[in-house]
């Protein structure tokens, strides 16, 4: 048996080192379930501390709104709509300008195409004089276009014919075609729009598994041509740069593993990271109001105010739409509601401030190292005899793996990934302590198998988790909470019941008292007969055992009730249960002989706990409670003082009390006529004393006989009266 849990303990390296093993390829291969996870951190950091918007950022947007579709007709407009507001935004300062619409078919509104389609199925139809002579819609906006630094939006298709970039997209080191978001085609401007504008740049953005825009392409592969996107094209021409420069890993020297992979991007003056898909990783701002400005506000009458020459002057414009009728609605991390414009224009406003979440590629290589680290760590710990330990270690390094990359985040911009760390936690703390645990259990059935014959099971736990305590005769002192239990009137209820009757009315009335215990943690220590002794806070700590205590002297009388509804249908006598409770000091620990052990407890405590109980008879009450348990009352309940006491044995006397609701106006009451007739008594004021034993016999609680209470003080008072002295302290001779 102590061989096979050697083994099993060996185990625990063989498992442990395995799920580390799996994580580590896992980790690699980033399965989408692992993906979800760590976009799931990811989008927390971004929620936690999104980008501070910088409000003179050179960067506009240009909302073609659902109120601009109400006002100006259903979408597309006439492209001298557009014409007139290139022409305007030139005009108010505008250092370039980008359509984020794709403008793939000529213009239909345009004088020619609107002949055609009206006379495509009538001949009749008599057309103004000069219409075909008007100028093309295609062609107003087209000389727009050409007036400045213009950059249209294009996409990817299955198919088509894709010309060259208006810029060309260089690399240092080898094409990373393979590297980068690829399309067989593309949807392209109208030819003679095209041909007009300063740029081209492509508006494919790439949500996650998840429908989530994290990351933006800044340059994608169009057929046989590489691209620029939207945003990098408008940093281009607003700077009259050439081209854009990719930057691989070929060139900077940084290991991929033998592929050619993206590590950066420039253009023109910017330099920017990217990730090894060409990706930019967006810290997001949000949606801001101060970025944007409704379209009809440059297309009314009074577009060039002093408002609008504040928003466009300087600054890199974009066009696009928040209407929902366009289809261009994006989710990201901060919203689930954001046009595709504001995405590119997060991107322009990062750049140009030059602040960037970046990912490295040695980044991967570190949390590798830090999972294998943490795989060993936790192999460690489940190794211990304290599998918490283990489980604060999962958690605190899973913690510290989740705050180190928030760190990193916030401060630095660095994209840590701490899912794989957190999951090597966890995933190698449990089968590493389950096995551990198997391997003490293996050992530890000797020891069950010699105590099972004369030991409760809960004991038998206890010596298992510390034999060297528990095994020696010296036990320990701790603070207890005492209970002893007795049915009232046992003798002469059963002196003329049949044995099997006895039998079965105590072991009814004490099942259900058992039960009432345990419920509320008691360690059962002994049967007396018709009585029961408990105590609370061992074996098991627990700070509340005085509350829990007393709320089981409810649970208790709950259970009495039920067993008197059995003793009715049985026809057996009605029983009542008298309980006495008292904290303190104990000696507890296991007591006896070498041949049989008990789980018990000794000490003055104790012999006050069960004193207590006796005394229940002599003032007619269910229960009481000893100062020392009454100094922590339950919630929703209060204690009524009843008297002070000697008992037998001590000395000093003991202030004793019934614990009621405090929400009970018939409690409140007796609460107060007690303690006006403690004072009364105390202050040998006998007309106002008997005045409250009047009131108070008057009363009725649950589990007290008020009227029992009220004789006893009377007879007290008139003992009092006769030996002329108002020494009430009662002084109980007998031990129960």
């Amino acid at each position: 048996m102590w061989e096979r849990g050697k083994l099993l303990r060996r185990a625990t390296w063989i498992s442990g080192l395995a799920v580390t093993a799996t994580l580590l390829i896992l980790y690699i291969i980033s399965p989408p379930p692992v993906e979800l996870v760590r976009n799931a951190v990811q989008d927390g950091y971004q929620r936690l501390s999104p980008r501070v918007y910088d409000r003179d950022a050179p960067v506009h947007v240009i909302d073609i709104d659902e109120a601009s579709l109400e006002t100006l007709g259903q979408w597309p407009w006439p492209r001298t709509y557009l014409a007139a507001l290139t022409d305007r935004l030139f005009g108010l300062g505008a250092v370039a300008i980008g359509f984020d619409i794709l403008l793939a078919e000529p213009d239909r509104t345009s004088p020619r195409a609107l002949r055609e389609n009206l006379t495509r199925f009538r001949e009749d139809i008599r057309l103004p004089e000069g219409l075909s002579a008007l100028a093309d819609h295609d062609a107003i906006f087209a000389r727009a276009l050409s007036q400045g630094p213009t950059v249209l939006a294009l996409s990817g298709r299955d198919g088509g014919v894709v010309p060259p970039p208006k810029a060309g997209v260089a690399f240092t080191g080898a094409d990373p075609a393979d590297a980068l978001l690829t399309f067989p085609g593309a949807l392209l401007p109208v030819p003679e729009l095209g041909e007009a504008a300063a740029g081209l740049g492509h508006v494919s953005l790439t949500p996650g598994r998840d429908g989530i825009t994290r990351r933006v392409p800044m340059a994608a592969r169009l057929g046989d041509q590489t691209y620029p996107s939207l945003s990098a094209e408008l940093l281009r021409v607003a700077q009259g740069a050439g081209s854009h420069i990719l930057r691989t890993t070929q060139a900077s020297g940084e290991g991929a593993g033998g592929s050619n992979l993206v590590v950066a991007m420039k253009t023109g003056a910017a330099q920017y990271p990217l990730d090894a898909s060409g990706d930019f990783h967006v810290h997001f701002a949000g949606l801001q109001p101060g970025r944007t400005t409704p379209i009809l506000s440059i297309l009314a009458d009074d577009w060039d105010t002093v408002a609008n020459q504040a928003a466009i002057a300087g600054k890199i414009v974009l066009i696009g739409s928040s209407a929902q009728a366009l289809f261009d609605i994006r989710t990201t991390p901060l919203s689930d509601k954001v046009p595709g414009v504001m995405i590119h224009a997060e991107v322009l406003e990062q750049v140009i401030a030059g602040t960037f979440l970046n990912r490295p590629d040695w980044t991967v290589g570190l949390e590798l190292l830090v999972i294998a680290a943490i795989g060993l760590i936790m192999i460690l710990l489940s190794r211990t005899d304290a599998p918490a330990l283990g489980l604060l270690g999962a958690f605190g390094l899973a913690g510290l793996s989740w705050a180190v990359g928030w760190h990193a985040f916030s401060a630095y911009g660095l994209l840590l990934d701490p899912t794989g760390p957190i999951l090597a936690a966890f995933a190698v703390f449990i089968p590493t302590t389950a096995l551990n645990v198997l391997a003490k259990e293996v050992a530890r059935r000797k020891i069950r198998g010699q105590f099972a014959h004369f030991l409760p099971e809960p004991l038998i736990a206890e010596i298992v988790q510390s034999p060297e305590e528990t095994l020696t005769p010296k036990g320990a002192e701790r603070e207890l909470t005492i209970m002893f239990v007795d049915m009232r009137r046992f003798s002469t209820l059963t002196e003329k019941m049949a044995p099997e009757d006895v039998v079965r009315l105590l072991n009814t009335f004490l099942d259900g008292i058992s039960v009432a215990l345990v419920s509320h943690g008691a360690t059962i220590d002994k049967y007396i007969g018709d009585a029961v002794m408990a105590f609370w806070n061992a074996p098991v700590a627990r700070e509340d055992h005085a509350v829990q205590a007393q709320l089981a002297i409810f649970a208790i009388e709950r259970a009495v009730a039920d067993a008197n509804a059995t003793f009715q249908d049985a026809n057996l006598p009605q029983v009542e249960a008298r309980i006495g409770v008292n904290t303190g000091k104990a000696f507890v620990g296991l007591m006896g002989s070498s041949e049989r052990l008990s789980y018990s407890c000794v000490g003055d405590a104790v012999t006050l706990a069960a004193r207590l109980e006796g005394l229940t008879r002599l003032y007619g009450v269910g229960h009481l409670v000893g100062s020392a348990t009454a100094s922590a009352c339950p919630e929703g309940y209060m204690h009524v003082e009843i008297d002070e006491v000697v008992v037998k044995g001590r000395t000093q006397p003991e202030a004793v009390a019934v614990l009621v609701s405090a929400s009970d106006p018939a409690a409140q009451a007796f609460k107060s006529k007690m303690a006006t007739l403690r004072v009364a008594e105390k202050a040998a004021d006998w007309t106002a004393a008997r005045a409250a034993c009047d009131q108070i016999a008057q009363m009725q609680l649950s589990g007290l006989d008020l009227p029992h209470l009220a004789r006893f003080y009377l007879e007290r008072i008139a003992d009092a009266e006769v030996k002329g002295g108002p020494d009430m302290l009662y002084r109980a001779d007998a031990k129960r």
